[in-house]
């Protein structure tokens, strides 16, 4: 079949969205055109029928399927009873309460990011002593109403920002300087920059940043980063890397240099627990022609690193799984010397990240997902333990730009993102919290365990009502990549209203996320992939067995990486889980070296290069466990935003299309949103109208 007109597009979308109830609970097949494709990779056949939708000048006929879809899935979405229900209840528990993050803060001077109930998409918010007052809208900024702020950096004299803005979701966009008493711009734009990428001021008068490459047809814009210095006015930007620096490709340049500190750091960093670290004296940097010397490589398994005067902090997995901080001192050219340590890991005290400050260091571990701070006068102790103001989760510890103080952000599973004040073991409040939901207090938290098929026994963490009994709706949700914790206290806004209703929640902390250390991460990484869906598996078997999920099992989520665990676990383990909901999730990873961002994964998932980790991937891959599959998932939602540069959003289409054609009265369907993308800098009306589809059809399967 061809590619389809406009008007045979249009009369897909109206016939789907015309379908009775009746025929949207049949789940009707929507055509669309396969051509398959059969290769010999490493020895392993594939075949490919949806391998057209990965080519850019298809993207109209995907945008065609993904439409038809959505407008079938829509007809579904909106005949479910209760979906006004939690779109009502998400505004009165989320949406219109105040919600924080991004403070920083320069001298007396904070800049924090702000949303208040009708705002589409956060503001910037200035405190100063004048008094605290808006300061920037990306709409206004832009002329964008779907514009969104990203990451921003005080200049050392804290009267210039350098703030990112993007639009529709992308964090792909442009980097904006600005004079912060009267929020005008100071030079161009700087283009190409990702979200999360800060632009620094170094000097009076030139700026540091890490740069995409020019977009070319066909290329990754995310491969050949470059690192750069440019004046802050405009002119010719130099390159900062080479010298010493050698970067992959598939890397991203990371150049830090603190105000007043003699040495900048560089980085080679990625999709992955280790990164690559290198020093320069600081004025080199400044001058345009550092010179760099290598301090940390791949198998020195060195995930942080930073500088404080003459000393290099080097936070490692070496040695210890669960962590070593070691202290090593610098000659004047930046040569290290003999290393100390200055921080052991340990079961009780997770090594998790630290932070450099003028009067030493704070390091950040964490026991069974619980937050605990500890500070190193002057950098190497002994260790003082910080009272922390309640049980969660530290989000940031940071160096004010200016050097002269430092600032803490926490979040927990009853308190949102809430910012203090750091001062040696003495935390003050700054005054700056998100609202929480009053009903909030009214919900346990109970940790829980369950027990794998090799015996392991893997954490899980259960939020309902306090005092409810018996079954009821129950979401797990699952991830398993990066060595990120998906056990520690986190205040959820929009999961307040599925708990509200009298649904239960559950975190599994399966292998391969960071619970338990260096060993946990790597016994579900890679061709350990296998044991993460064991776990996740047994999590869903835990909660029915402990009288809370429906006894068909309870409805499994993730996102994200959680792609290559969630929709495998469920086609591996069909009757653990009563149903399935995957969000922008990596489902087709054998094809990870054709997507946007690829290239940078191939450290944390595989190389599809190397015999091996091809195997790995295949074993990993959802779209492909669909050919050999006996039977269907059960009812699956999948959810995707057209403008995600993380995972490239024809893996989920394909994913859709195959195993609509394999099992067409099965009730699977794919929600795609032209205004979003991989869940950053989303508005909040498209965010939330997001979450009541999902809790929507979430509650009605899990009520059946």
């Amino acid at each position: 079949m061809g590619q389809p007109s406009k008007a045979h597009s249009l009369a897909l979308i109206l016939l789907a969205a015309a379908s009775s109830m009746g025929s949207v609970l049949s789940a009707q097949t929507i055509p669309v055109r396969a051509e398959p494709v059969t290769e010999t990779i490493h020895g392993i056949t594939i075949t490919d029928e949806y391998r057209w939708m990965e080519d850019a000048a298809n993207r109209d006929e995907l945008l065609a399927f993904v439409e038809a879809e959505n407008a079938r899935t829509r007809a579904m979405l909106d005949a479910l009873p209760e979906r006004a229900w939690f779109a009502r209840r998400l505004g009165e528990v989320s949406s219109s309460l105040e919600r924080v993050g991004g403070y920083k803060q320069c001298g007396d001077t904070a800049l924090f990011l702000r949303s208040r109930e009708g705002d589409r998409l956060p503001k910037l918010t200035i405190r100063d002593a004048a008094g605290e007052r808006a300061f920037l809208d990306p709409a206004v900024v832009t002329g964008d109403p779907l514009a969104a702020f990203g990451a921003y950096e005080f200049a050392p004299d804290c009267r210039r920002v350098s703030i990112h803005v993007s639009s529709g979701g992308s964090e792909a966009g442009k980097v904006l300087l600005l004079d912060i008493t009267t929020g005008q711009q100071i030079g161009p734009a700087i283009e190409r920059i990702w979200g999360e990428f800060t632009v620094s001021f170094i000097g009076p008068d030139k700026v540091l940043y890490t740069q995409m490459a020019v977009p070319a047809e066909g290329v990754d814009p995310i491969i050949g980063m470059t690192a750069y210095v440019a004046p802050v006015t405009g002119g010719s930007a130099t390159q900062v890397l080479g010298n010493g620096m050698e970067v992959p490709p598939e890397n991203f340049p990371i150049i830090l240099a603190p105000a007043g500190e003699p040495f900048a750091l560089g980085a080679a960093a990625g999709a992955r627990a280790d990164n690559e670290f290198w020093i320069a004296p600081a004025a080199s940097l400044q001058a345009g022609t550092p010179q760099w010397r290598k301090v940390g490589a791949l198998e020195d398994k060195a995930m942080l690193a930073a500088t404080r005067g003459h000393a290099l902090f080097v936070q490692t997995t070496r040695t210890n799984p669960l962590g070593t901080l070691l202290r090593y001192p610098l000659g004047a050219d930046g040569t290290p010397g003999a290393s100390e340590v200055v921080f052991e890991g340990s079961p009780e005290s997770l090594l998790r990240a630290f932070q450099t400050t003028a009067d030493g260091v704070y390091v950040a571990a964490s026991r069974d997902g619980a937050g605990q701070l500890f500070f190193l006068p002057d950098g190497r102790g002994p260790a003082q333990q910080v009272a922390l103001p309640f049980e969660g989760t530290i989000l940031n510890i940071q160096s004010d730009a200016d050097g002269k103080g430092t600032s803490l952000i926490m979040v927990g599973w009853t308190h949102g993102t809430t910012v203090f004040r750091l001062n040696g073991i003495k935390v003050t409040p700054a005054g700056i919290a998100a609202e929480v939901w009053d009903g909030a207090q009214g919900m346990a938290v109970t940790r829980a365990e369950a027990v794998s098929k090799d015996g392991t026994r893997v954490p899980m963490v259960v939020l309902r009502r306090k005092g409810a009994s018996g079954r009821a709706p129950t979401i797990v949700e699952g991830y398993g990549g990066y060595a990120t914790d998906n056990v520690e206290p986190v205040y959820l806004r929009d999961q307040m209203a599925w708990l509200d209703k009298g649904g239960a929640f559950a975190f599994c902390g399966t292998r391969g996320g960071g619970e338990r250390g260096r060993e946990w991460y790597e016994g579900g990484r890679g061709p350990n992939k296998p044991r993460g869906m064991e776990d996740l598996a047994a999590c869903a078997e835990t909660l029915n067995a402990m009288g809370i999920a429906p006894e068909r099992g309870p409805l499994v989520t993730g996102a994200s990486m959680g792609g290559t665990l969630v929709p495998t676990a469920t086609l591996r383990h069909p009757h653990a889980f009563g149903a399935m909901i995957t969000r922008v999730g990596i489902v087709n990873p054998e094809r990870i070296g054709a997507a946007e961002n690829g290239a940078n994964q191939f450290a944390e998932i595989g190389d599809p290069s190397d015999p091996q980790q091809f195997r790995d991937l295949v074993a990993m891959d959802a779209y492909h466990m669909i050919t050999a599959s006996p039977a269907p998932p059960p009812p699956t939602l999948m959810v995707i935003g057209l403008n995600d540069r993380r995972v490239s959003p024809w893996m989920t289409a394909k994913w859709v299309a195959r195993a609509r054609a394999k099992w067409p009265d099965a009730p699977i369907w794919l929600r795609g949103d032209m205004q979003a993308g991989h869940g950053v800098g989303t508005a909040e009306d498209v965010r939330t109208a997001q979450a009541a589809d999902v809790y929507a059809f979430a509650w009605e399967q899990q009520s059946r």
